[in-house]
């Protein structure tokens, strides 16, 4: 017997937000969500019998966390618990999101709690009014210290602004966080935020609980808002310094000899960038265009490092037809490293970032990357979202690696990884799906399929050239 639920009848089960009183004038808040998920991988295949199965493989995975708020005038207080749980990961060797879930600990059933919040902050008043300061464990999504009031501009902060060089990795099952410090201030028109961290491990490591001492990132924003001046547009100015003296080897293009006697020696890059986003009613619907840019330089252990990379995308709405639809299309870039040999590290340095957001079969990131998409969003109904996009992927340099990863995950693991161009720019063409169902407030329901056609790079270095990556997730909310 099959039973369907409307949305409206779902949301008579919803359940309000846990809120009391505390002591004095105080609140208290109690949050809880559990998230399980489903992931199906059939990756591009190594093994000459064609159907080894640490290419294709499912598994399961569920994360909880509980979290407690205390709010009084002024100051805030934020602790949450997590939980993280995956099972049935590949045999060693494994390709594809778990098998680098195993390549950080090799057991094929993980589990480990963490502490994944821990933080205070305190506003200013009167003469301070308008200043921030917290401390603690905390996440901290780059690009989204200044919340847009109108709502496209603030859809295109998250989608496409955010996260590209620091965020909380909340993609996978574990998540990573920051120990450390942001002091920001704030008024109408401008936001300026200035923050200095340790990333926890995290990300694929399912053991989030320590930070990596090695690892230092600090920097600051000056976020221009979208004021009622000036209600289409927002820009930012952004300073990065990222340290690394972890004794590990680092992953890059240079022969492997002399990445191993490089070893230990510290990485050292500062980023500059900057990004604007603008809407504009035109005709029946609205606009968009959005450009983010950067430049790099610094160390790379024995090398000098100077790199770049850049995003220009444009976009039409047409929010009164049924369905809201809105297409958009853009190229991102970032730079490679054309000779191994010489004295220069030339590679994009995408130092921390949730890498999923832009690439949705993580195959790929914006290290030595060409995107060139086209995505489609449609909202038939305000609980239901559906999304699309076609990306043709490339390498700008044939020197140098097709990458991924999405940073450090601890302290013996790089966090990126890739395969050889060998000479060769066609990466794959990736298709993919997604729906997203939120009846209430208190349950999501998220399904995702991606299709990878491959191109020379895969054909180069796998047997097959097809890839296969979905997952189905449940979250209940509190």
């Amino acid at each position: 017997m099959a039973v369907l639920w409307s949305a409206p009848a779902l949301g008579a089960f919803e359940i309000p937000p846990f809120v009391f009183d505390g002591p004095g004038d105080s609140r208290i808040r109690i949050s809880a969500s559990n998230q399980t998920r489903g992931e199906f991988v059939d990756w591009w295949k190594t093994d000459p019998a064609g159907d080894a199965p640490n290419s294709s493989y499912n598994f399961p995975a569920n994360r909880f966390k509980l979290g407690v708020a205390f709010e009084m005038d002024r100051l805030e207080v934020f602790a949450q618990f997590q939980h993280s749980l995956l099972a049935a990961l590949p045999a060693p060797g494994g390709p594809g999101p778990g098998g680098v879930y195993y390549a950080n600990t090799a057991r094929r059933f993980q589990q480990s709690p963490s502490l994944r919040n821990g933080w205070a902050r305190v506003r200013g008043w009167g003469a301070l009014d308008g200043f921030s300061i917290m401390g603690g464990r905390m996440p901290y999504l780059g690009g989204l210290q200044a919340p847009a009031r109108n709502p496209a501009l603030q859809t295109l902060l998250e989608r496409r602004i955010g996260q590209r060089l620091i965020g909380p990795f909340e993609y996978t099952m574990v998540g990573r966080s920051f120990d450390g410090g942001k002091v920001a201030w704030q008024n109408d028109h401008l936001n300026v935020t200035g923050f200095g961290f340790v990333p926890t491990q995290g990300g694929f490591e399912i053991d989030a609980n320590p930070n990596i001492r090695a690892i230092h990132v600090g920097g600051a924003s000056l976020n221009i808002r979208d004021a009622e001046t000036n209600p289409n547009t927002l820009g930012r100015l952004f300073w990065y310094r990222y340290r690394d003296g972890r004794d590990i080897v680092v992953f890059d293009n240079r022969p492997l000899r002399e990445r191993e006697a490089s070893r230990g020696e510290k990485i050292v890059v500062t980023t500059l960038g900057a990004n604007v986003v603008h809407v504009q009613p035109i005709g029946p619907g609205r606009a968009d265009v959005l450009a983010w840019g950067v430049g790099q330089w610094g160390e790379w252990q024995q090398q000098d490092h100077k790199a770049w990379a850049f995003t220009a995308e444009v976009g039409y709405a047409l929010p009164d037809v049924w369905g809201e639809p809105w297409l958009r299309t853009g190229i991102t870039r970032g730079s490679g490293d054309a000779d191994p040999d010489d004295d220069r590290h030339t590679t994009f340095f995408q130092m921390l970032p949730t890498a999923r957001v832009y690439a949705q079969t993580p195959f790929y990131n914006m290290m030595n990357n060409q995107d060139v998409f086209v995505e489609v969003f449609l909202t038939p109904h305000p609980t239901l979202a559906l999304r699309s996009d076609l990306h043709w992927l490339r390498v700008n340099d044939g020197a140098d690696f097709a990458y991924f990863g999405g940073g450090a995950t601890s302290d013996t693991f790089f966090g990126y990884g890739g395969v050889p161009a060998g000479g060769r720019y066609e990466l794959a063409y990736l298709v993919d799906f997604s729906i997203l169902w939120t009846p209430t407030r208190n349950v999501t329901l998220h399904a995702y399929y991606g299709h990878g056609f491959g191109q020379g790079i895969v054909a180069a270095n796998f047997l097959t050239r097809n890839l296969d990556y979905a997952f189905v997730e449940l979250i209940l909310r509190l």
